[in-house]
């Protein structure tokens, strides 16, 4: 067994190098767009220390799980409940309700540490537009952390009793069977992949094989030398080019655990690196780090929900770093020291921690079930304003329902008049078609026309064509390929309308002050790029669609792409008048042409070529700057998706310019 009792400050320094660029990245601060993987190094040196006391306690035969347990409650708990109780407070004055009660599972899921999977199941995506405001998505590692020594300690007892080689062989290959897992769903599965342990654990094993003795000890001091400056390179390397579009974690994150792991190994034998990470700020960076980890996420949502916006301004962006730097510190100093130092027969004895640790844990749960109960306690706002948020922000019950229907497997869903012998009309797009429906459904009404709408989240109406960021189950090109066939075994439906989100679809990257990973397209053969980018693909998919429902003799209409704001305008609206927040102004009609140019190009050109129809809504929503509001009612439900009050406002103006005859015809 390889065990060291000796203090290291080099590994407190690799704790700085650790949480620093998971700050930064956060706060989107320019240079540290793969911060992330400091989460990563803390698993690797968590797994690394962690062991190695669970292997000094087996050896002298003092290992006790409720003891192991009890010392993992005084390292974790005071300061993650001080956060929690703070988050709490600061929640009740800056969240609307849907958003509180939302708070309020996290807080629940975090308590019990199974805050990576509420967070996999309700945000999907670490850098999704929806994690953004949530206020506790930073607890998921804790969670990874704390569901990982639920049955590790176990093992090493277990472990303990065999030949040590053998020992190792077997956390190897968990490791490796965990790795392979985990490169496995970077594509199936990437959400899950991102938030659950068992895609996450061969991390914390890395560590463990460490302190396991896996390596050898360092013999030539040029060997740790090299090992250290490589393995801190490749950390800063991941640090500097890493993006939110990198397939993480997978193969992708060996790099950075590696990297920790060989700064662990090579300190063994202090050299340049381990003293340059020994340095006294690096230390007490490292030694705050966990507070300092606590602490900042919450700092950014909050000042984010009073900016009005996902991106900070510059200064806001010190502000947050500096604050979050001060209450790491003052954390560690009178919350993390106190509970983790105190002695027996001190006024933090024993007893008092349990006690102080239940009246936190039971004030915080009845907190978050008071929050629910109150569905977020709407009566906080005003009765008008919380109406009007609480109707723009949400999704109709129709467009829930009708949402992700494939042709082939369910019917889909019908709108407009019910006296019409046939169906006219298909809506076909994305989630910006989705957005769509309550307005489709009105001009359909007022014409006494029937419409079907085929419509699925991240999946433009583009035949061939895969959305490789949403993993291969999302299927993009089957879902498109069935709606092709559903046409095409139809009489009815003369006229097709394909709507989407074209700009973000053609240019990957998302809108300027809005969070998320980026969308990468590949064709459908086999799921992988073959050199063609999102513009090329874009063309190419919509080319294919356009042609193919022509030949059938319908007529086609292509809707431009709406605005998109850059942050979430009902929360914006609401927040200005809630809080005194400042209401950001939304984009000017250039901005929006600019950021629209090649999207709109590739319309244009296919429109021209198929004889179709293409129309846009910038020049009733911009002129020049675009509007998020009508009559004080938010036109948005987020940062880009229509709200029902928009869709009603817009969409019947926008069609209104279709020939009713034109959907009457009959095919086949």
């Amino acid at each position: 067994m390889s065990v060291n009792n000796s203090y290291r400050p080099d590994i407190d320094g690799l704790r700085a190098f650790a949480v620093l660029p998971v700050v930064m990245a956060h706060a989107r601060v320019p240079g540290f767009s793969g911060g992330y993987v400091g989460v990563d190094i803390f698993f690797v040196i968590s797994g690394y220390l962690i062991t190695g006391i669970l292997l000094r306690e087996i050896r002298a035969g003092e290992f006790s799980l409720a003891s192991f347990y009890r010392r993992r409650a005084r390292r974790i708990l005071p300061a993650l409940f001080a956060v929690m109780l703070v988050s709490t407070a600061a929640s009740w004055f800056l969240l609307p309700p849907d958003m509180f009660s939302n708070f309020a599972h996290s807080l629940l899921a975090a308590l019990f540490f199974v805050s990576n999977f509420w967070f996999w199941r309700s945000t999907e995506d670490y850098f999704g537009q929806a994690a953004e405001l949530e206020p506790l998505l930073h607890t998921w590692s804790l969670s990874v952390e704390e569901q990982f020594y639920i049955g590790f300690p176990l093992l090493l007892c277990l472990l303990a009793r065999w030949r040590w080689s053998s020992a190792i062989a077997t956390v190897a290959v968990l490791a490796v069977l965990s790795l392979a897992a985990s490169v496995w769903a970077t594509k199936t599965q990437p959400f899950a992949n991102y938030f659950l342990t068992p895609t996450r654990g061969w991390e914390l094993a890395i560590g463990a094989l460490l302190a396991m003795g896996a390596l050898p000890a360092v013999q030539r001091r040029g060997a740790a030398e090299l090992a250290a400056a490589a393995g801190l390179a490749a950390i800063l390397v991941c640090v500097l080019t890493y993006d939110a579009a990198t397939p993480f974690p997978g193969l992708a994150a060996l790099p950075p655990c590696a990297g920790a792991a060989a700064l662990i190994w090579a300190g063994r034998q202090p050299g340049t690196v381990s003293r340059f990470l020994a340095l006294p700020l690096f230390v007490g960076v490292g030694r705050i780090s966990y507070s300092l980890y606590l602490w900042h996420w919450p700092v950014l949502v909050f000042l984010r929900l009073y900016n009005g916006a996902t991106e900070l301004p510059a200064s806001w962006v010190l502000y947050a770093v500096v604050m979050s730097v001060a209450l790491a510190w003052l954390s560690w100093k009178l919350v993390e020291q106190p509970f983790r130092t105190a002695r027996p027969g001190s006024l933090l004895s024993s007893v008092l921690q349990l006690r102080l640790a239940a009246t936190a844990a039971g004030v915080l749960v009845m907190s978050a079930c008071a929050i629910n109960g109150g569905e977020g306690f709407p009566e906080r706002l005003p009765r008008d304003l919380y109406e009007t948020y609480s109707e723009a922000s949400q999704r109709t019950q129709r467009q829930e329902a009708c949402m992700n229907r494939a042709p082939l497997e369910r019917q889909l869903c019908e709108f407009g008049s019910s006296a019409a012998p046939e169906a006219h009309y298909l809506l076909w797009g994305d989630s910006h078609a989705a957005a769509f429906l309550p307005g489709y459904e009105r001009w359909l009404a007022v014409h006494g026309a029937r419409g079907l709408a085929a419509v699925k989240s991240a999946c433009a109406p583009v035949l061939g064509v895969v959305r490789v960021d949403k993993g291969a189950a999302h299927q993009c090109d089957v879902f498109n390929e069935s709606v092709m066939n559903f046409l095409e075994g139809r009489r009815d439906l003369g006229t097709v309308i394909l709507v989407a989100r074209w700009a973000f679809a053609v240019e990957g990257e998302r809108a300027p002050g809005e969070g998320g990973t980026e969308a990468v397209l590949a064709p459908s053969t086999d799921g992988e790029s073959d050199g063609r980018d999102n513009a090329a693909l874009v063309r190419d998919g919509l080319e294919a669609t356009v042609r193919k429902i022509r030949a059938t003799g319908r007529e086609v209409v292509i809707v431009k792409d709406t605005p998109e704001i850059g942050f979430s305008v009902p929360v914006a609206v609401l927040n200005a008048e809630f809080i005194g927040a400042q209401l950001r102004p939304a984009p000017s009609r250039d901005e929006v042409e600019q950021r629209q140019r090649r999207a709109n190009r590739i319309i244009e050109d296919i429109a021209e070529e198929f004889d179709a129809q293409d129309l846009s809504p910038l020049p009733l929503l911009c002129a020049p700057d675009c509007r998020i509001e009508h009559r004080g009612t938010p036109l948005y439900r987020d940062d880009d998706h229509l709200s029902a009050y928009g869709a009603r406002w817009l969409v019947p103006r926008l069609l209104e310019v279709l020939a009713k005859e034109g959907g009457n015809r009959k095919f086949g």
